[in-house]
């Protein structure tokens, strides 16, 4: 009998508190954890609160002014904690100071040498068939998630709300995930930031975002559940916390904590930890996992978190 074929899916959801998320258990990706391999770190960057200098980013896409240059000591990763150079982190496998994002600007993005997991995907592979759907329209305009991507659906959750836009989301790379089947795919959440931003985590608000995210997530993985002959590993993570009323870019542990959930569909790995996952182990975890080798020559600070299963 014939190997099952490995595929990939990668879940976003933005502004996500992992404390929050355990406390909040919603169904999905408490089962998720409970049967594969989850962790947290922290991010090594982040500005403080300098009056004047770094408010927190009281909104997703607002373009923050930059705090003062620190002191060069080694390498120094100047960024904020900030969705641009979160998911920039995630896509590329590299941290701010070699992708070039360091606030929601993307003012200096350096893609060309620093392509997302995907993109390194096809260009290595050219057999594996890529999707990604986002809902917040920069990951896509700023080619974060570039455009060789084979199918690529790029929303705005400004035009259409956050709550419609991921709705959209989710139900286009439902049919497409249950009809094509992609090899590798990503899937970007948006309104746990948004409501987070407006309210704060604490709210009943981001209880019901983070549950009708989690709801979304459990339709993509019945989708690859119902494919014969494929064998799914999906990642969900997130690119920053937030402060307890709400905000993001500074140095606190709320805002810098991310974490990292890990299921081979099908198995039970007993909610086995992971040691410190970074963000920018994620795409190097679903090369790994898909059989593509890292290129020394890429300059990726990520390393698979595991070869395989």
């Amino acid at each position: 009998m014939p190997l099952n074929k490995n595929k990939v899916l990668v879940v976003g959801m933005d502004g996500l508190r992992f404390d929050r998320l355990v406390a909040l258990a919603p169904p999905v990706l408490s089962s998720l954890m409970a049967t594969g391999a989850y962790g947290t770190s922290r991010l090594p960057y982040g500005e403080a609160a300098v009056p004047g200098a770094a408010p927190r980013t009281e909104s997703p896409g607002e373009v923050v002014p930059k705090a003062p240059e620190p002191p060069a000591a080694g390498r120094v990763i100047r960024s904020r904690t900030d969705s641009g150079p979160g998911w920039s982190s995630i896509a590329t496998g590299a941290w701010p100071d070699k992708h070039g994002v360091v606030d929601n600007s993307f003012t200096s993005p350096q893609f060309t040498k620093f392509p997302d997991f995907l993109s390194r995907a096809k260009n290595a592979r050219p057999d594996l068939v890529t999707a990604a759907f986002l809902s917040w329209a920069a990951l896509g305009e700023h080619n974060a998630f570039g455009p060789a991507i084979d199918h690529r659906m790029v929303l705005d959750g400004y035009a259409l709300t956050w709550t419609a836009a991921d709705r959209q989301i989710a139900d286009a790379a439902e049919r497409h995930l249950a009809e094509t089947g992609p090899d590798l795919a990503f899937v970007y959440l948006g309104d746990t930031d948004e409501v987070a931003h407006a309210l704060g985590p604490h709210c009943p608000e981001y209880a019901a975002a983070l549950h009708a995210q989690d709801a979304y997530l459990g339709r993509l993985l019945d989708a690859v559940r119902g494919r014969p002959g494929e064998s799914w590993t999906v990642l969900v993570t997130t690119d920053h916390g937030h402060v307890d009323e709400g905000g993001h870019g500074g140095t606190s542990a709320e805002e810098r904590t991310v974490f990292v959930i890990a299921n081979r569909l099908g198995a039970d790995l007993g909610g086995r930890p992971l040691a410190e996952p970074r963000l920018v182990d994620v795409g190097p975890t679903a090369l790994a996992l898909l059989g593509v080798p890292l290129d020394p020559a890429w300059e990726l600070d990520g390393t698979p978190l595991f070869n395989s299963w």
